[in-house]
């Protein structure tokens, strides 16, 4: 792919004929603003729910609740008895309760990687976008224009740790960077850029 900057159309003719008096509306490459990335986020972070629920359904470990009080003996319940807080007998004490997680990490393991190999297979395919983005019409790119590698794929999506880390402002740099990058992308070397409509004005005299 050739390094296109945002405000250039790689679909468009290069000398595209415009009647005179007419001008028609193209499609240019901007950088995407923060608010189109809070969208694109609610959108991929709604398809990972969903996604997640499914694995839950299929590995989702077991909890067993021990209550042990000095009254008459010891109970075991499993989570689906304790729906509420009244299935509790009144003699147990709440200072007993013991809960035991029973599960091989599998099902943490797959809800850790989930997301990361979502956001990284994505950007660095040929869509260069997760769903999310793509609904939003955009993509990411290194500062060139071009397709990210995997490895910087994945640099941009650990890098967002650290933009949670220091207080969510590592997101809110994009109001204020030149090419509205996040930590993450100054770190990875990239950008999200956004397809938009522009329209041209028409300079006909009037008639």
């Amino acid at each position: 792919m050739s390094d296109l900057p945002p405000g250039s159309d790689p679909f468009a003719s290069r000398s595209p004929y415009v009647p005179p008096g007419r001008m028609e509306p193209r499609s240019v490459w901007v950088y995407a603003g923060f608010w189109f990335r809070v969208l694109a986020w609610g959108i991929d972070a709604c398809i990972i729910s969903v996604a997640g629920w499914v694995v839950g359904l299929l590995l989702s470990p077991s909890l067993t609740v021990t209550l042990m009080n000095s009254g008459p003996g010891v109970g075991k319940y499993q989570i689906s008895d304790l729906v509420r807080v009244s299935d509790i007998p009144a003699e147990y004490s709440y200072q007993f309760i013991h809960p035991a997680w029973h599960g091989s990490g599998l099902y943490e393991l797959v809800q850790f990687i989930l997301p990361a190999l979502y956001y990284i297979l994505f950007e660095s395919s040929r869509l260069q976008a997760t769903p999310g983005k793509m609904a939003c019409r955009m993509r990411v790119t290194d500062i060139h224009g071009s397709r990210i590698t995997i490895g910087r794929a994945a640099g941009r999506y650990f890098g967002k740790f650290l933009s949670f880390i220091l207080m969510g402002i590592g997101f809110l740099m994009v109001m204020w960077t030149a090419r509205k990058q996040g930590l993450h992308d100054l770190l990875a070397g990239t950008c999200v850029i956004r397809r938009q409509e522009e329209a041209l004005v028409n300079f006909a005299p009037p008639g």
